[in-house]
């Protein structure tokens, strides 16, 4: 257990290819835009001010991109990257490349619904694993991951996250994808999922007395620090 008070900074990653052209990206991987780098710049200089003692990414090449990105404007290369698998988007199996209209028109078709909206206001805050357990029923390949083993190793990943920075009143910056985002933050509380978490949003976690607790989601404005500091 931490002897102080751990936060967290739970950033997504930066725009990329796939995000800009629409296009499911789970495990599939693509760079980042001059979008993406920039935001991700702009993200990293609004950062200069916290000190972080670790850095965390999932294995995919966006993470790892944005947090090079972030730790060079914000003046703290010589962190090294700790790349956890466990921080991994959602595997979309087949649909991974799919166009997202083509994908959720399927599902809806699915479930009998006319729009991914009405499913949404049909499920509510479980509107996330509703879909996913339909990408996997409708994926006869198999290759789509489970909504349960996304939920468990996520769980794992924050469990890793705590036991390795236990010094007093660690900051620790966390690249990771937003469903991961909002499947972490449903586990503490399932309104402040935010469909809508913005490329290099950051959100803030605090864990202190073995609880964990969310301070802040979608939180834009250290890009918009950022956009007032010289490079």
């Amino acid at each position: 257990m931490t002897t102080g008070k751990l936060n967290v900074y739970l950033v997504r990653h930066g725009k990329t290819m796939f995000n800009t052209s629409r296009r499911v990206q789970g495990w599939s991987d693509t760079p980042l835009t001059n979008e993406g780098i920039e935001v991700a710049e702009f993200l990293g200089r609004g950062l200069r001010e916290i000190p972080f003692d670790a850095v965390y990414t999932s294995d995919r090449g966006r993470t790892i991109e944005t947090a090079g990105i972030v730790l060079r404007e914000s003046k703290q290369t010589h962190l090294e990257l700790n790349e956890l698998s466990d921080f991994r988007e959602f595997g979309f199996g087949k649909f991974e490349g799919e166009y997202e209209d083509i994908m959720f028109g399927k599902v809806i078709e699915h479930l009998g619904f006319q729009s991914v909206e009405e499913a949404f206001e049909k499920f509510g805050y479980d509107g996330y694993q509703i879909i996913s357990e339909t990408v996997e029923k409708i994926d006869e390949t198999g290759m789509s991951e489970k909504w349960d083993s996304m939920v468990t190793r996520l769980k794992n990943a924050l469990e890793t996250v705590a036991k390795e920075n236990q010094s007093e009143n660690a900051n620790v910056l966390v690249v990771s994808h937003g469903m991961a985002i909002n499947t972490i933050i449903s586990f503490f509380d399932i309104t402040q999922i935010n469909p809508e978490l913005a490329n290099a949003s950051v959100t803030r976690l605090a864990f202190e007395n073995g609880e964990w607790t969310i301070e802040a989601v979608n939180d834009l404005s250290y890009i918009e620090a950022g956009k007032l500091v010289l490079a």
